[in-house]
């Protein structure tokens, strides 16, 4: 890493990735966002995002998003179905260092008890505390372990407990997500940029905790997720479906619109923020 966080200051974090040779967007997508609509509103708008090799950074806020999905039906129809949130800003505010993972994993979440607010958890949607796993030792009362209901055994062999001690003193402090390929760590309110000790962190977290989840995540496989082409219709995701996303609990103050475009045809639905429409784009 270029030692320029003096660029930070006089030029921004732009100037900052370009010397070190990163990539810098302004405003764009939090990472795996995943098939779920839901999830893909919910998850607010990655700000100041910068991307690296094996892995990015950013800054996600709340906001408005707006998420398509396009299946074709038996009969050749296209189905176009959009949903769109809007949220106070501040109703996300999280920082977060994604890290790059060798294969595709369930979905499975650290929630810290070190940054927890008033009122709990500091996870803008937690998931749903019938998904939570405890594990050997004390590790309960650092993280609160979620993992999709069926897929106990296939956390287990991820933490060992070598890994649950390098969790606990590298990111004791931050929340982590294991999402699809990637190793997520996430700071309510955001990293502070200009400190040098942010990105010496980030450095240390990549070479100690994320070497060990490529280690111990590197020969994993589903069991559940059947090849392609057989006939039990398995789509071809390294995850079975049950185990790709966690059930997370419902925002009560979330407002969704959702429309259907079927054959070029707009039928509107309005907007609406309730437990069927909830059900209907699988958040429970």
């Amino acid at each position: 890493m270029a030692t320029r966080i003096e660029l930070i200051e006089r030029e921004g974090l732009a100037a900052f990735a370009a010397a070190n040779g990163w990539a810098y967007d302004a405003v764009g997508d939090p990472p795996a966002l995943g098939e779920g609509l839901w999830e893909q509103v919910a998850n607010g708008t990655a700000h100041e995002k910068i991307i690296a090799d094996g892995w990015q950074t950013g800054h996600l806020r709340g906001g408005t998003r707006t998420a398509e999905s396009v299946r074709h039906t038996a009969s050749g129809i296209r189905v176009t179905t959009r949903v769109s949130s809007s949220g106070p800003m501040r109703s996300i505010d999280v920082g977060y260092l994604a890290i790059d993972l060798p294969r595709y994993l369930p979905n499975m979440i650290l929630d810290s008890g070190r940054n927890d607010g008033l009122i709990g958890s500091s996870l803008a949607r937690p998931p749903r505390e019938n998904q939570r796993l405890s594990l050997e030792g004390d590790f309960d009362r650092h993280f609160r372990l979620y993992v999709p209901k069926g897929y106990e055994r296939d956390a287990l062999y991820v933490f060992t407990p070598d890994l649950m001690a390098l969790v606990i003193d590298e990111t004791g402090d931050l929340d982590v997500e294991v999402r699809d390929d990637l190793l997520i760590v996430m700071r309510p309110g955001g990293f502070d940029w200009a400190s040098p000790a942010t990105w010496e962190r980030f450095e240390r977290i990549r070479a100690v905790v994320g070497a060990k989840f490529h280690d111990r995540t590197d020969m994993y496989v589903d069991e559940r997720a059947a090849a392609p082409g057989t006939a039990d219709g398995a789509d071809g995701h390294p995850v079975a479906p049950a185990g790709r996303r966690l059930r997370r609990k419902m925002d009560p103050g979330l407002a969704i619109g959702l429309g259907f475009g079927i054959g070029g045809v707009v039928i509107a639905i309005g907007t609406v923020g309730g437990l069927a429409l909830a059900h209907a784009l699988g958040a429970f």
